[in-house]
């Protein structure tokens, strides 16, 4: 593996590990934001060892996605575009709070970021 894709990924996994810690200490904004950069890192990672080429310092998961050239058909199109608005939501008060809640406003977001991160890192194996 590239150490590059290695960098990404190492710290892809560390994110996702803070994001199921947060989750289960019930810090739900923490998680969101967790789970939002593990999935973006891996993705980066995957580009950096697949495509040959450095990623876009942008945050949309959604065009990152296509700078991989995976095909988010194999895991039900996931609206990815909610998962990048919560890079910016996570950061405001009043977004967090008005979008983050509680568990079960959390609870969809974190399983798409689980299910896209699980799919990206099977496919770097």
């Amino acid at each position: 593996m590239k150490k590059e894709a290695k960098l990404w990924i190492d710290l892809a996994k560390e994110d996702f590990e803070d994001m199921s810690y947060m989750w289960k200490e019930k810090r739900y904004r923490g998680a969101v934001l967790f789970a939002k950069q593990a999935v973006e890192k891996i993705i980066k990672g995957y580009i950096v060892e697949n495509r040959s080429k450095s990623p876009r310092r942008i945050h949309a998961i959604e065009e990152l996605i296509k700078d991989a050239g995976l095909d988010v058909s194999e895991i039900g199109n996931p609206d990815m575009k909610e998962l990048s608005k919560a890079y910016t939501r996570v950061r405001y008060t009043d977004l967090s709070m008005q979008y983050y809640p509680s568990k079960a406003a959390v609870e969809p977001l974190l399983k798409m970021a689980q299910d896209i991160y699980l799919w990206v890192e099977k496919k770097l194996i």
